[in-house]
């Protein structure tokens, strides 16, 4: 079961990576970002773990975004950078 449930994590992992890939914006440094806001409206339809698998995105490498934990409302401007 533990390693269904990894790959299972793995997916909404790679599925986040997507849809920031699809709805951010190329900046300067050639990575993609978009707004934590912008995030939650899109992904939020999708599934409401979105900050539990930004955490683990960021752990993995693969998006970087200042602060601890992240709040609808309060950090809708924070800017999430997809790393990969």
């Amino acid at each position: 079961m533990g390693k269904d449930a990894h790959s299972h994590v793995g997916k909404e992992v790679e599925e986040l990576c997507l849809i920031i890939r699809s709805t951010g914006e190329v900046g300067e440094d050639g990575h993609v970002s978009v707004t934590f806001g912008q995030l939650f409206e899109t992904y939020v339809t999708i599934s409401n773990k979105v900050v539990g698998i930004l955490l683990r995105a960021r752990k993995h490498g693969l998006v970087h975004f200042e602060g601890e934990m992240l709040w609808q409302g309060k950090d809708d401007d924070v800017i999430i950078t997809l790393l990969e």
